[in-house]
C-alpha cells in the first residue's frame, strides 16, 4: 500500500519507507512502530486520534511497551523526515489535550500497486486418448452427454439464485447500514476543544454549518478539565417535523482512563441574566 503526499512524497507502508516521487532510490527507512503510526494517521486524515488509541494500535497490539516518550519520539522523527523531503507545512498536527491529527490540507492519494508480469504457463494436453483405447458405444456417449448437460444447467441455475439472493441481501444491508461516524476538530469554545461527529446533515453547506456550530458553542463559554471536550452529534433517533431540519446535540465528554472509556452528558445553555 503506497500513498502520495502533496504529489511529492511517497509513503510505502509495505516496505516502511519514505521517498521523493522523483528519486525512489533515495528512500528513508523508518521503524515498524513509526510506520504503523504514520499509516494510522494517514488512514484517518482529518480525525483527532487520541493517545490511548495510538498506544493500542501501534505498540500494545504488537506486544510492545507504549509510552509518551516513545510516541513523542516517533512524531518528532516523522516531522523531521517529512520536512527534509520538502513538505514545509506541518503535516502532523498536535491537538492540545486530545492527541494527534494528519492535517486535512495535505493531499493524500492512494497509488496503485506496481504491476508484476506473472509468468504465463502453457500446458500441453497429455490426456489424449490412445489409438488402442476402446471407444464407448455411441448411445452411451449421448446419454452421458445429456445427463451431464442437465446437471450443468441445474448447477448454473442454483448458482444464479444464490448470487441473486446475495445481491439482494447486500443491497438491503447497504440501504439500512449505520452511518460511519468520525469526529473532526473544528476549533475551541471557552477552554474546550470542539469536535463534530460526521457525517453532517445532508443538503447543507458543511463549512457554514461548522462555523455556525462553533459560534453557538463559543456563546455558551463551556469550561473543561484537561481530559474533557465538547462533542456535537446528529440525532438519528427522532424524526423532526421537516425533512430539511436536522437535530444536533451538544455534549461535554470526559475520559475514564482506568476503564479506557468516555462518558458524555448534555451541555446546557446558561440561564439568561435577569433584567433589572
Amino acid at each position: 500500500m503506497r500513498f502520495l503526499f502533496n504529489k511529492q512524497v511517497i509513503f510505502d507502508a509495505d516496505s516502511g519507507t519514505l521517498f521523493l516521487a522523483d528519486t525512489p532510490d533515495d528512500a528513508v527507512q523508518i521503524s515498524n512502530p513509526t510506520k504503523r503510526l504514520l499509516l494510522l494517521l494517514t488512514c484517518h486524515q482529518g480525525e483527532v486520534i487520541n493517545r490511548e488509541i495510538i498506544f493500542k494500535k501501534v505498540w500494545d497490539d504488537f506486544g510492545m511497551v507504549s509510552s509518551n516518550n516513545n510516541l513523542n519520539h516517533c512524531i518528532s522523527k516523522l516531522r523531521r523526515i517529512l520536512r527534509n523531503l520538502g513538505l514545509e507545512d506541518e503535516v502532523i498536527t498536535t491537538v492540545p489535550k486530545m492527541g494527534f491529527m494528519f492535517h486535512q490540507q495535505v493531499t493524500v492519494e492512494l497509488l496503485p500497486e506496481p504491476e508484476t508480469n506473472a509468468p504465463i504457463e502453457i500446458f500441453n494436453d497429455i490426456s489424449m486418448s490412445k489409438n488402442n483405447d476402446s471407444p464407448a458405444a455411441p448411445s452411451d456417449a449421448v446419454k452421458a452427454y445429456l445427463s451431464s448437460g442437465k446437471i450443468q444447467t441445474l448447477s448454473i441455475i442454483t448458482l444464479f439464485c444464490a448470487i441473486l439472493a446475495l445481491c439482494v441481501t447486500l443491497a438491503f444491508w447497504y440501504e439500512n447500514r449505520p452511518e460511519d461516524r468520525r469526529e473532526i476538530y473544528i476549533g475551541e469554545a471557552g477552554n474546550c476543544n470542539v469536535l463534530v461527529s460526521v457525517p453532517l446533515p445532508n443538503n447543507t453547506d458543511t463549512e457554514s454549518l461548522k462555523k455556525g456550530i462553533l459560534s453557538y458553542a463559543q456563546s455558551l463559554n463551556p469550561q473543561c478539565r484537561s481530559d474533557q471536550y465538547v462533542l456535537i452529534i446528529k440525532s438519528n433517533t427522532f424524526r423532526v417535523y421537516s425533512n430539511d431540519l436536522s437535530r444536533l446535540y451538544m455534549m461535554l465528554c470526559g475520559s475514564l482512563r482506568e476503564n479506557k472509556a468516555e462518558v458524555c452528558w448534555s451541555l446546557n445553555e446558561p440561564a439568561p441574566t435577569p433584567k433589572r
